[in-house]
């Protein structure tokens, strides 16, 4: 296992997708893919996170309402990982409570985790008959959390201490909120909102266990339905990619940020190759996001087009520009992962299940390394150090 790190492989049933969980092992020197077994064959299963120094696996279970659930909720799955073999075994399940958990992370201080609600604009209608018989109607919408969950000392979840509802914050029941993700210094939160257009950066106060908002940012024009945030490794830049596209095109933005959340845009530009044919019948939207660890190259999937972008970061100035479009082999690609030695960006597809790695050349550009095998409805990787090769890290 000297080169070779575990990979766990979500699968999520929804536009042609089938539910799942995937163990494989990923070599970091040849970039091949080796399945080992299939955890799980019953549960719609979309983003993920691994928590090494508890040897925890986090993984969402997207879903609007699950079977037996009283109300309107996902859950979020707990498994303990075994640090030699990979194996991956249920521990625990957290009901959410809200519609479509999207992104789980673990704080920098190894103390809470963190869950961002994609939500849906699910209404109920509450009745209430006046003292002269009439009766009024009253809409609720269920909420679109970012939701803290405090961690005890095996990393299991104890206690739900912190709910923020974008819902309440714009005012609309389009609030989805669809990642959460912390700056390198840990000080910050970014999540991106694909429901109201906007950049949120938090705080969290540590002390009484509560977000407090910066900044919220529109990152493009209106409807542009910001997707994930990329952080620069070392950079006071941060950078969104958005699901929906304009004008035939597929736009990121750049910003610059400072640690008191105040954001300053940077640029807005088009990564997609307009040259390139796009599929009839599916939409054109950005996906996966990741950023190379040094901070030189950005990576974004673009589906309907079937490609990676691939934009190199200007280090003075945060401005990007398109490098590379490269083909995806697979039908629906939908998650993007980056090794952990930073050698290899990784595809997944949804529809066939094809996952594809591939080589980051010097110049930031890419060459498929490896074909790996298919997991239908295949999403999210995460990725799970051997004990042999784990770095110890002090906590923030």
């Amino acid at each position: 296992m000297d080169n070779k790190v575990f990979m766990y492989v979500s699968s999520w049933a929804e536009h042609g997708g089938v539910p799942g969980l995937g163990l494989y092992t990923f070599d970091q020197e040849s970039g091949a893919i080796k399945f080992v077994r299939k955890i799980s064959d019953h549960n719609s299963f979309n983003g993920s996170c691994v928590y090494e120094q508890k040897n925890k696996l986090y993984v969402n279970n997207e879903v609007m309402h699950y079977m037996g659930a009283p109300c309107a909720s996902g859950r979020i799955f707990v498994y303990e990982l075994n640090p030699e073999t990979g194996e991956a075994t249920e521990t625990d399940k957290v009901v959410t409570g809200c519609p479509n958990p999207a992104y789980v992370s673990v704080d920098p201080t190894g103390r809470y985790l963190f869950e961002a609600h994609h939500s849906f604009p699910m209404g109920v209608a509450l009745h209430n008959r006046n003292e002269d018989g009439s009766i009024d109607t009253r809409i609720t919408y269920a909420e679109a959390d970012i939701q803290v969950y405090e961690l005890d000392e095996k990393g299991i979840p104890e206690a739900l201490v912190e709910n923020v509802n974008h819902g309440d914050i714009t005012k609309k029941s389009e609030a989805h909120p669809h990642c959460a993700v912390f700056s390198p210094s840990g000080k910050l939160l970014a999540v991106a909102d694909k429901g109201d257009g906007h950049l949120y950066l938090y705080t969290f106060d540590y002390e009484q266990k509560r977000l407090c908002l910066l900044s919220r940012t529109l990152t493009d024009k209106e409807g542009a339905s910001p997707r994930y945030v990329a952080f620069h490794p070392t950079k006071p830049y941060l950078f969104v990619n958005h699901e929906a596209s304009y004008d035939g095109k597929c736009y990121v933005t750049a910003f610059k940020y400072d640690e008191n959340g105040n954001v300053k845009r940077l640029c807005v530009e088009n990564v997609l190759d307009t040259s390139l044919p796009v599929k009839q019948n599916t939409r054109l939207e950005q996906q996966g996001f990741v950023i190379s660890p040094d901070g030189k190259c950005l990576y974004t999937l673009i589906n309907a087009a079937d490609v990676i972008g691939v934009m190199e970061i200007n280090q003075q100035n945060g401005k990007l520009t398109a490098i590379q479009n490269i083909d995806i082999p697979g039908t629906r690609p939908r998650g993007l992962a980056i090794s952990p030695n930073g050698r290899y960006i990784l595809s997944s597809c949804l529809v066939g299940g094809e996952l594809t790695s591939y080589e980051i050349q010097d110049d930031g550009t890419l060459k498929v390394a490896c074909k790996g095998p298919a997991q239908p409805g295949a999403s999210y990787m995460s990725f799970y150090k051997p004990q042999n090769k784990r770095e110890e890290r002090e906590p923030v």
